[in-house]
């Protein structure tokens, strides 16, 4: 309820919480829609399902890094991050971020310490398709 008090409209304290609490909601929620966009974003490139049910790494979707990454790592064997970061001449920081991001989309397993990848089922299907859809 708003009282008229010598020219000033004062809310009531319950008035006062409704409104701070009905900001905060409304703030939570964009917050929250944000990150679920993004997530979804996120996982909308990094996986597809396919006709099977298998989720499958768009081979379209990888970067210039990802790929070499990975063609590095089917020639060579399993591979360090240091070895991946000198052979490519890119810095470790550049190739672990890469190397995370391929881990999570499950085209590689790392194993060992130090960490050793190597290239999943799913990892060598994405190189075998994308090498059918770029010839």
């Amino acid at each position: 309820m708003i009282s008229h008090n010598r020219g000033l409209y004062l809310m009531s304290q319950p008035e006062i919480l409704v409104i701070i609490f009905s900001i905060l909601f409304l703030a939570q929620t964009a917050i929250f829609t944000y990150l679920l966009v993004r997530a979804r974003r996120r996982m909308e490139r990094l996986m597809v399902v396919g006709e099977l049910g298998w989720t499958e790494q768009r081979p379209c979707d990888l970067t210039e890094t990802e790929i070499r990454i990975m063609e590095l790592i089917e020639s060579r064997g399993p591979q360090s991050a240091r070895d991946l970061s000198r052979a490519l001449g890119l810095s470790r920081e550049h190739v672990a971020r890469t190397l995370k991001r391929l881990v999570e989309g499950g085209l590689l397993i790392r194993e060992g310490k130090p960490y050793r990848y190597r290239l999943t089922e799913l990892g060598k299907n994405s190189l075998r398709s994308r090498d059918i859809t770029e010839s």
